[in-house]
C-alpha cells in the first residue's frame, strides 16, 4: 500500500537534540511528542508544550535500545535491562489515540533518532495508516523490533 505524502509527513522520527531544538521554534502545525530516553539517563529531555511550538502533549518514556529474547535482555554491549515493555506500548497507544484526530503531526524521538523511535513510528503507522513500509525502507533507520512489537501490542494489533 502506498501512502500519500501527507500521511508520511504526519510522522517525524527525530534525535533528542533535533527534538529539543524543534520545541524552541515556532510551528503552525500542531503536534504531539513521544519522548524516549535511556533508562540510565537521569536527565529528562527538554521537550515541552507551549503556544509557540504548537506541541499539544508530550509522553515521556525511559527504556533502552535493546531487544527482549527468552526473558533476558540483550543489547549491543551485552546483557543489560530496560527494554520497552507492554506497559510502555499501552501508554503510547493511549496517548496516540487521545490526540490522533486533534493534531497534524506525531513526533517520536529517542537519543539518536534511529532505532527506538523508528520502531515506535513503524508500529503506529501500521495501525493507523495500514502500512509501515516507509519506515522500514529508510536507509538511515534501523527500527527496534521490540519497540515495534510492544507498540503493536499496546494498540491490541497483536
Amino acid at each position: 500500500m502506498l501512502l500519500t505524502n501527507k500521511q508520511v509527513a504526519r510522522y517525524k522520527i527525530m534525535s533528542r537534540d533535533v527534538c529539543e531544538r524543534y520545541c524552541t521554534q515556532q510551528h503552525k502545525e500542531t503536534s504531539i511528542i513521544i519522548s524516549i530516553r535511556s533508562s540510565w539517563d537521569p536527565v529528562k529531555p527538554n521537550v515541552f508544550c507551549d503556544d509557540k511550538n504548537n506541541v499539544k502533549g508530550v509522553l515521556y518514556l525511559a527504556f533502552d535500545d535493546c531487544d527482549m529474547e527468552d526473558d533476558k535482555v540483550f543489547g549491543r554491549t551485552g546483557f543489560h535491562g530496560g527494554a520497552m515493555t507492554k506497559l510502555d506500548g499501552d501508554l503510547v497507544a493511549e496517548f496516540v489515540n487521545e490526540f490522533y484526530d486533534k493534531v497534524d503531526r506525531i513526533i517520536v524521538h529517542c537519543d539518536g533518532g534511529k532505532s527506538r523511535s523508528a520502531g515506535v513510528v513503524a508500529a503506529i503507522m501500521r495501525v493507523k495508516e495500514k502500512s509501515d513500509s516507509d519506515v522500514w525502507r529508510m536507509s538511515s533507520k534501523c527500527p527496534n523490533v521490540t519497540c515495534f512489537l510492544m507498540t503493536l501490542k499496546g494498540f491490541g494489533y497483536i
